[in-house]
């Protein structure tokens, strides 16, 4: 173990020595979980993965064996902390939610965990320790198909009901599915529903904006009245009616054309 780190190399070995007590961690963490986990495909996920994680320490090891090091169990206090955290959730956990308590710590540990890797390969890389850039990227490979699994079954969790029942322990995939499915048609009936009320509330939005609309707007007719009254002969405005306007007007009145004489009766 480094007092203090001095160059690159020492800090690349300190932090990959650091990599295996995760691992180590990890690995007596899954034990853990699995034996308090609910579900049976929780329990194989983590009992796969303990299995994946025994192979990621013998990986590191042979890191070390490469670069010509002895192997270095440096501390990592991350792993500890999320180790602690889980445990504690535990206790505060109903058993019910105790799955969905188990698969929040796991993704955290997964992400985690993926990180440590991409930094390490990159080193190892600039370093020119090419093959064993290639065995950190193959744990960092496991642990990225390790967090898919574990999100896919948080959202499967998160989306049939996190909390599990004593009739759940006995049903099986079809009636699980049965109950996904029933949910999924509960939420598009509900949002169906929804969006009925909303178009039925703009319609009566827009049937009361129009009544307001004739309520505010005055009526426009004076164009009209002058139009009718200019077409019939009536009196235009401005206009005075004295002896000589009236005699004028009668003129135009006698030498109309009797239009209503010709037109043909209606309905012929």
């Amino acid at each position: 173990m480094f007092g203090r780190l001095n160059s690159p190399e020492q800090v690349f070995s300190y932090k990959l020595g650091a990599a295996l007590t995760m691992e180590r961690d990890t690995l007596e963490m899954l034990g853990d979980l699995e034996e308090a986990a609910q579900r049976p495909e929780l329990k194989q996920l983590l009992r796969e993965h303990a299995a994946e994680t025994r192979v990621q320490i013998e990986t590191i090891e042979q890191c070390f064996a490469l670069l010509g090091e002895e192997v270095d169990d440096s501390p990592c206090p991350v792993t500890k902390a999320l180790a602690a955290e889980a445990k504690a959730n535990l206790k505060k956990a109903d058993d019910s939610l105790v799955d969905a308590v188990i698969l929040a710590g796991a993704l955290e540990t997964e992400y985690h965990e993926q990180a440590v890797y991409e930094t390490l390969a990159i080193h190892a890389r600039a370093r020119g320790a090419e093959r064993v850039a290639v065995l950190l990227e193959s744990n960092l490979n496991v642990e990225q198909g390790a967090g898919a699994r574990v999100k896919a079954l948080t959202q499967q969790i998160a989306t049939t009901g996190v909390a599990t029942t004593p009739a759940d322990e006995g049903m099986g995939a079809t009636a699980k599915a049965g109950l996904a499915a029933g949910v999924a048609a509960t939420v598009g009936a509900a949002a169906a529903a929804a969006s009925k009320v909303a178009e039925n509330k703009g319609k009566e939005q827009a049937h009361e904006a129009a009544e307001e609309s004739l309520r505010t707007q005055p009526a426009t007719t004076s164009t009209t009245s002058t139009a009718t009254s200019s077409t019939t002969g009536g009196l235009v405005e401005g206009e005075e009616l004295n002896d000589d306007a009236l005699q004028d007007r009668t003129t135009r009145s006698d030498t109309r054309p009797a239009v209503d004489e010709e037109r043909p009766a209606a309905g012929i």
